[in-house]
């Protein structure tokens, strides 16, 4: 039950565009793309598609042509969903939420020395849960069933007492279609029986009970909605017989024939207040020690609402609100399944505030996940996937979204997997890893130990290939080696550094003294050299690409770097400096 693709036309950044996805339901998958790719496009365009139809806004249409038609598609296993300005195929199956930033700026304006002053200020709107329900009696009058068990009028429980949990008025909202069918001739046939022959049974309450369950239990067993409802009635009542039990579901099917709206109002309030509290306990987790979110009761609708944004930290604000819309997605989806994204929340948040976040989209999808429901949650971010691993997601899956065709070459990946192999590992670190001016050669390793090309084994020659590797990439020619691509530039920093030194004592100590690029760049700055803050910069890029060895073939990571064209400016200014 997956979710295959993702179509989109003229909506904001994408004036057409079909995405590969494979979206797995009950799972967190992580939706990775660099910025100002479009994620927030792909969101606009969910967002969009909430209704009855697809409501694009001008100001989000493509290049802002608001004559261009726009359309957003899926496919769900193997069928094709279309939501347009006139149909929305997919919200016939699916509930669509989408989360993002929400903070509006606000101003007041107090007059001071009879002068209006504008005092803005940041706010969170309130999230509405939906509709309050009012709290109903059941209209029960017990000395109506009383009297028809006569003498055995003792037999007859309370059903306003017995029922007053609500966990059981809970379930049986649930089965008020199995209840509705007890006034089939069958069900009242069979409760006509067994209340004339309690009505004639003597003995104590209990035993009446065992007596009545050894004659109709089986019968009870062998009819559908009878038996869903009894089990519900059985499974919350402690200390019940199994007569009691029975009465009470006489008791529902005659309400539900007498007053069947005050029947239903009563178990809905029941379903209601549960979630009311479970949305308040939820609240109570993500809240703070002062500063707080409330759940009110107003004019007829449910509200979350926030302190003002001022008041909180970004991490406190970001979430707490994504918690609450999290809440949101929960108390307001139906029985379909639902697709949930996520817009970039997650690449705001620090490093504790990332595992209270994922700790509630794992909660979520198990309540999904106990109810027999399905939730697709679609995480837009920007961020290496492996930040997200071994926190609190136990099941994810990546997906890179636009041209993923950079794959690591079999000589990048055994250079830096098996860099540590003492027959080659100071020569590569040496002469290949890092700049070196003269050729040093190991091609017999590279050969005959890994099967590499000889020419590769020549550190020279080496450089060479790192160097075409960086031409594909800036010219976006195809596949490249995004690992090749961050040692060139690793390279070619060094390189630059080692031309300008001028004395051949400060040239060897900058070779074989100083053990990583940061030590060099630092030691060339300590003898006068300026070195460009971008060389500085770029070391979290390459330091954490050639350090890869256990999550070499994550090289579409590194590779959704690379296409930040800002940062390929970057690379450019710091190979020739």
């Amino acid at each position: 039950m997956v979710i295959s693709k993702i179509h989109i036309e003229n909506i904001r950044g994408f004036e057409k565009v079909s995405l590969t996805v494979n979206l797995r339901p009950n799972c967190t998958n992580i939706l990775v793309a660099p910025n100002g790719f479009g994620k927030s496009s792909i969101s606009t365009a969910f967002n969009s598609a909430r209704g009855s139809k697809l409501n694009v806004d001008e100001k989000d249409k493509h290049k802002k042509n608001d004559t261009a038609l726009s359309t957003l598609s899926i496919e769900h296993d193997g069928n094709t969903l279309l939501a347009n300005s006139v149909t929305n195929e997919i919200t016939k199956i699916f509930d669509v939420h989408v989360i993002k930033s929400n903070i509006e700026p606000k101003a007041k304006l107090p007059k001071i020395n009879g002068y209006t002053v504008a005092k803005p200020y940041l706010e969170i709107p309130s999230l509405d849960l939906g509709p309050t329900s009012e709290k109903e009696k059941i209209k029960f009058d017990i000395n109506k069933y009383r009297s028809l068990f006569g003498a055995n009028a003792k037999v007859v429980p309370n059903l306003a007492v017995k029922c007053d949990d609500e966990h059981l008025r809970s379930e049986l909202f649930n089965v008020i279609a199995s209840i509705d069918k007890l006034g089939q001739t069958r069900f009242c046939e069979l409760f006509k029986e067994m209340i004339e022959i309690t009505r004639e049974l003597a003995g104590t309450k209990a035993s009446i009970s065992d007596k009545v369950e050894a004659q109709f239990a089986g019968k009870v067993e062998r009819l559908p909605h009878l038996k869903t409802v009894f089990d519900v009635v059985v499974k919350y009542g402690q200390g019940n017989t199994w007569l009691d039990s029975a009465i009470i579901c006489y008791m529902l099917m005659d309400l539900s024939m007498c007053d069947r709206p005050n029947l239903k109002k009563w178990l809905q309030y029941a379903v209601y207040s549960r979630r009311l509290q479970s949305s308040k306990d939820f609240i109570g987790d993500i809240n703070g020690a002062w500063v707080t979110a409330q759940i009110k009761e107003t004019r007829g609708r449910v509200l979350v609402n926030f302190p003002d944004a001022s008041s909180l930290s970004n991490g406190q604000r970001d979430l707490l609100y994504f918690g609450c819309n999290l809440l949101r997605t929960r108390e307001t989806t139906s029985t379909k399944p639902c697709i949930l994204f996520i817009d970039e929340v997650f690449d705001y948040l620090d490093d504790a505030n990332i595992v209270v976040a994922q700790y509630f989209m794992s909660k979520l999808i198990e309540s999904y996940r106990v109810d027999g429901r399905q939730i697709y949650i679609c995480l837009l971010t920007h961020l290496d996937p492996l930040y997200f691993k071994g926190y609190a997601l136990k099941r994810q899956q990546t997906v890179y979204l636009g041209d993923t065709s950079q794959k690591v070459s079999e000589t990048m990946r055994k250079v830096i997997a098996q860099r540590d192999d003492p027959s080659w590992a100071i020569d590569l670190s040496r002469h290949f890893l890092h700049y070196h001016p003269d050729d040093h050669d190991i091609s017999e390793i590279f050969n005959a130990k890994y099967g590499l090309p000889k020419k590769y084994g020549r550190s020279h020659g080496f450089y060479e290939f790192l160097r075409e590797e960086w031409e594909k990439c800036v010219a976006s020619n195809g596949g490249y080696d995004p690992f090749a691509v961050c040692a060139y530039v690793r390279v070619q920093i060094e390189r630059c550094a080692y031309v300008k030194i001028q004395t051949l004592q400060e040239r060897e100590t900058f070779l074989t003294k100083c053990n990583g690029t940061a030590s060099k760049l630092e030691f060339a700055e300590s003898i006068g050299i300026r070195v460009p803050e971008a060389c500085l910069l770029l070391g979290v890029v390459y330091n954490d690409a050639l350090h890869r060895k256990g999550a070499i073939d994550q090289c579409s990571t590194i590779a959704l770097k690379l296409r930040n064209l800002g940062l390929q400016s970057m690379m450019k200014q710091a190979i020739n400096w």
